[in-house]
């Protein structure tokens, strides 16, 4: 039955009812670092009402039978792999057989895109109440406890309120008011303190924590402090990167900092292995140096990239793949993110002033792939926003054979990023 051509109604309608709920939701778009919005939807189960089929049975087919599409839903908001509120919905979608009269017609029969655009509705209706409620609650704690704060006050909240939904603006702040002559030691306690401190920090600050853990430029600053060889040093980080390419003021910074030309050279090697040595050869050096800037040599950024630092496609990616990432929906709607990706979707009326948007049907492509966790800990390298992932992504890895693939894989996981592609030089 669900296969019919009749049926078949169902998911354009979800889809369409979804684009123009989530369209409603948008305001102008905020350059503020904040969390993502997520939505779903699932056909989970085919119910049958074994009474209507028993009377369908017995009235020799004169009387209809019916069965229930059961569907469940999901609205999240998460931040940098933590989900930080979920709101779950269910409904369903009746359907009616009758073979000998159109008795069936007239006991509530639907059109199966005028039902599963009332079925999206009235799921989305009550994410949209259960959100507006979290929000609103958020945005009560936060002008009561926060407003007026000074910044180390702004700090120790967000230590006791690590899941704020405006723990993004109080990492931006604490980035902005960095204390005269203690910048260093003030910038290695917040990024001790809160994993997302260092993408807000500008890049003159951030060359302090690029790298592996423990072999951060700074972490190697206080062992050639503490009498640490540099060739030892440099051993280390030669087969621990990656680090970037660096350009020619940050190599004279980290000249500055105490590390030696064989110490800098021995991260720039262990960079350049995270290209295939192929397509190292056809890269222009000048595009090289623009675009390294744009990679984090880690996981810490906002978006994973698809290829690990040894030149590989990352495992959640294959994953992906393997999963038909972005093709047919089937039974799900999660795909949709991957083929009609919005934007910018703040939060109703601006109570928000910050994205939430870029995700919608996130939760499947994310399950798929094995998890945001799965997907974070499988990727040594990633990037700050959309643009700057496209931007790098277009440069080194276009004449990739899996390149259309990886792309379709990531877009599912970061709506936007095709569009961005599009656009990105």
């Amino acid at each position: 039955m669900v296969k019919s051509p009749e049926w078949t109604k169902i998911t354009s309608a979800i889809e369409n009812s979804m684009e123009s709920q989530i369209q409603g939701l948008s305001a102008d778009e905020s350059t503020s670092q904040s969390a993502n919005l997520a939505v779903s939807m699932e056909n989970s189960t085919i119910k049958m009402n074994w009474g209507h089929f028993l009377m369908y049975i017995g009235s020799l087919f004169t009387l209809p039978s019916s069965s229930d599409i059961e569907f469940d839903s999901e609205l999240s908001v998460a931040t940098g792999g933590e989900t930080l509120f979920t709101s779950q919905a269910n409904g369903k979608i009746r359907s009616y057989i009758s073979v000998y009269s159109p008795s069936a017609l007239f006991v509530g029969k639907k059109d199966p895109a005028i039902a599963s655009e009332d079925l999206s509705n009235d799921m989305m209706r009550r994410h949209l109440q259960a959100l507006e409620k979290w929000v609103t609650a958020e945005k009560h704690q936060y002008d009561q406890e926060v407003a007026g704060k000074d910044i180390l006050e702004q700090r120790q909240w967000l230590i006791d309120n690590p899941r704020s939904l405006f723990a993004g603006d109080i990492l931006g702040n604490l980035a902005s008011h960095t204390p005269r002559g203690n910048a260093l030691d003030w910038h290695r306690e917040n990024v001790a303190l809160f994993p997302g401190y260092a993408a807000m920090l500008p890049e003159e600050d951030a060359l302090w924590f690029i790298g592996p853990e423990d072999l951060r430029v700074i972490d190697l600053v206080d062992a050639i402090k503490k009498g640490t060889s540099q060739t030892v040093l440099a051993a280390r980080t030669e087969t621990q990167g990656p680090y970037k390419s660096f350009d020619d003021e940050e190599t004279r910074r980290l000249r500055r900092m105490g590390l030696s030309s064989d110490l800098i050279a021995s991260m720039i090697r262990s960079t350049s292995r995270t290209p295939p040595p192929a397509m190292a050869a056809t890269r222009n050096s000048q595009s090289d140096n623009v675009t390294a800037a744009l990679l984090i040599p880690d996981n810490s950024g906002e978006y994973m990239n698809p290829w690990t630092s040894d030149g590989v496609l990352a495992e959640w990616v294959d994953n992906a793949i393997n999963a038909n990432m972005g093709s047919a929906i089937g039974s799900t709607v999660g795909a949709y993110a991957g083929q009609k990706a919005l934007e910018n979707v703040p939060f109703i009326g601006g109570i928000l002033g910050s994205k939430l948007g870029k995700e919608v049907g996130r939760t499947t492509a994310i399950n798929s792939s094995g998890g945001m966790d799965y997907i974070r800990t499988t990727s040594d390298l990633s990037f700050r926003n959309l643009d700057d992932m496209a931007r790098y992504l277009k440069t080194h890895y276009a004449n990739e054979s899996t390149y259309q693939d990886a792309i379709k894989a990531a877009d599912a996981i970061y709506p936007g990023l095709m569009k961005s592609l599009a656009s990105a030089q």
